[in-house]
């Protein structure tokens, strides 16, 4: 999906609320009571780690082991409407169930677990409140849209399918349901809702770092190629007065955009087109664009895929026009050993997401300059900065006609970073 959508891990997510033990800010925890208590094996062997150490490591098995279930949870506390119906006040169990239409007993485990997650904490008289964890699933759009999506069954259960898309190779979600994830999104309405939302609050956290992180100052239309709602583009226009805009989508994706780019008051400098990108990719009534944009479409889908979509975009191009890719590029494996702890884990699970979710993966900047020469688009010589807050990011440029390592493409790529 997206590369804000994991973070690494829980730990700063931990630190956030705050608060004492009562208030369950430990979830790694979770799971644990249930361990096995056969005896200590390695981790207590003469010569092995050390004590503290070895229990350490022993309590980062629950997350590893549960972590399915902590997510479970989170995601039905989130789609009953609990934050929701706990805003500014703390219930009891029963008036909760009564304000979500649950069944109250079972409502409460879900509470005790919720409240051993950090998520609510309770009040005197058996009151429910919100923590400032249970709160930002609330109020922070894109964790609650995540939250809303990742408890989709067709996408918890296509989790479920990993061992068979590492053992048979193809996406995990077509070992699952028999179809791939857009074929799916075309037909299921409420699936197609969910994946739009959480897609357009994760590109809404990415818009700030890619205005700051490149000059789109020399581009007059620009095509959003699979660009959702339009949460990008329409940035990109109010960013640039100048600016013409074409949002190409599929029809599912596109109903939601309207109403993105009136509020952003650019409705007028953008034309809605749908349609396939693999097969091409119309411009509008603007004539042929200055640039295509595609954020998080190449890392969908296999190689041969991912050329069709590029010889698309440079086929709509005027002469010297550029594909722009702003992407998650993997380490090449010497530089690897020198990524921090949490972004490897972040880039990890983005990469398992593609593998479960589509028949994409992420991938390096060798593996992305060989889909662009393929493409007969050329990428600079070296890796532009990481876009800004968003480590192992880069905004790709592509380029038919005019070679970049020229003194001039040189100078002119100092000049837009």
């Amino acid at each position: 999906m997206s590369e804000p959508t994991h973070d690494g891990g829980g730990e700063r997510t931990r630190k956030r609320d705050g608060r004492d033990r009562q208030e369950g800010t430990r979830p790694a925890e979770a799971g644990r009571g249930a361990e096995p208590r056969g005896g200590q094996g390695a981790l207590g062997a003469p010569g092995g780690p050390g004590a503290e150490e070895a229990a350490a490591v022993r309590a980062a098995t629950g997350t590893l082991v549960y972590g399915f279930a902590l997510s479970r949870i989170t995601g039905a506390f989130v789609r009953l409407g609990i934050p929701d119906a706990l805003a500014g006040s703390a219930l009891p169990a029963g008036r909760l169930a009564r304000a979500t239409g649950t069944d109250e007993p079972s409502l409460c485990r879900l509470l005790r677990a919720a409240t051993a997650l950090g998520l609510l904490t309770v009040r005197p008289g058996g009151r429910y409140e919100l923590t400032l964890l249970g709160g930002l699933f609330r109020d922070d759009p894109r964790l609650r849209r995540l939250a809303e999506l990742y408890g989709e069954p067709a996408v918890w259960q296509a989790y479920g399918a990993l061992e068979d898309a590492v053992r048979d190779g193809g996406s995990a979600f077509h070992h699952a349901h028999g179809t791939g994830l857009f074929a799916a999104l075309e037909t299921d309405g409420p699936l197609a809702a969910r994946f739009t939302e959480a897609m357009g609050t994760v590109t809404a956290a990415v818009t700030e770092p890619v205005l700051a992180g490149f000059d789109f100052g020399g581009i007059r239309h620009l095509v959003d190629v699979g660009g959702g709602d339009g949460t990008l583009l329409a940035a990109l226009l109010r960013a640039y007065p100048h600016l013409r805009g074409t949002l190409l989508e599929r029809p599912a994706a596109l109903t939601a955009a309207p109403a993105v780019l009136r509020t952003a008051g650019v409705a007028d400098r953008c034309t809605l087109v749908e349609g396939d990108f693999f097969a091409a990719v119309p411009t509008g009534d603007g004539g042929p664009a200055d640039a295509c944009l595609l954020k998080n479409i190449l890392h969908n889908f296999g190689d041969d895929d991912c050329v069709r979509v590029l010889r698309a975009c440079r086929a709509a191009l005027r002469p010297g026009g550029r594909v722009l890719v702003p992407a998650l590029v993997l380490p090449e494996a010497a530089a690897a050993a020198r990524t921090q702890a949490d972004a490897e884990v972040a880039m990890a699970l983005s990469d398992v997401e593609m593998m479960v979710l589509t028949a994409g993966r992420e991938r390096t900047l060798a593996e992305y300059r060989g889909l662009f020469a393929r493409a007969g688009l050329a990428l600079p010589p070296e890796l532009p900065p990481a876009l800004p807050g968003l480590a192992h990011h880069h905004m790709l440029e592509g380029t038919s006609g005019t070679p970049h390592d020229t003194e001039e493409a040189r100078d002119a790529a100092a000049v837009r970073r």
